[in-house]
């Protein structure tokens, strides 16, 4: 797997005073390629995650690792929001190129180093790429998130 070079360091702008997420839980989202399956996870310690991902993903390809405040809430807000393409454990697969370029290009475009400022676009992008309504429906629905995916 080619690791990204990059240090992990973090340069925070300021939250702003609305933001609905308090600067808490620091750590970072990850979205790892294998063939045609996404894996999602968290971490706080990305060079660890990175080495041991080398490991069990030696040819895997590393499609983002990015800092967020609250990372437990995102990660499984954006699990919810791609639960219709659940494969199996953190792993999904997509049924085309076109159906994850959506998730790819966008989670991409996130900051390498600027945590808060990631936090507060996170709510941005899950609003305008569709899958609020997803998560919308599972919070309605007032079932847990892998019945949700089984039941996707």
């Amino acid at each position: 797997m080619q690791v990204p070079d990059s240090d992990f360091s973090i340069a925070n702008t300021p939250l702003p005073w609305w933001s609905p997420y308090p600067a808490i839980n620091g750590g970072w989202l990850y979205i790892l390629r294998n063939g045609d399956l996404l894996k999602l996870g968290k971490t706080t310690n990305p060079k660890r995650r990175l080495r041991e991902a080398c490991t069990w993903l030696p040819n895997g390809e590393v499609i983002g690792i990015k800092p967020f405040w609250c990372v437990h809430e995102l990660e499984r807000t954006l699990l919810c929001g791609i639960a219709n393409f659940w494969f199996e454990g953190e792993w999904h697969e997509f049924p085309d190129d076109s159906w994850s370029d959506f998730l790819i290009s966008g989670f991409r475009e996130f900051s390498d180093h600027d945590r808060s400022r990631n936090t507060v676009d996170f709510s941005y992008w899950i609003g305008g790429s569709g899958m609020g309504e997803v998560i919308m429906e599972q919070n309605h629905r007032r079932i847990s998130l892998r019945r949700f995916q089984r039941e996707g």
